[in-house]
């Protein structure tokens, strides 16, 4: 699963009780992680991703 945001492409993970998002930038990768309490679908994911300034 990917989300695009920006120009960046997040890699998603589901795991059992939070998502992983993971990026590169530049030659580092960098790697995110959601509660499932605080999304607990992949369209809520994709909203908070668009919403937040984190990413």
């Amino acid at each position: 699963m990917k989300i695009e945001k920006n120009g960046k492409t997040y890699d998603v993970k589901e795991n059992k009780a939070s998502w992983t998002l993971t990026t590169e930038a530049g030659i580092i990768s960098v790697s995110y992680n959601v509660p499932k309490d605080d999304c607990p679908t992949l369209d809520a994911l994709r909203a908070y991703v668009i919403e937040s300034n984190l990413f």
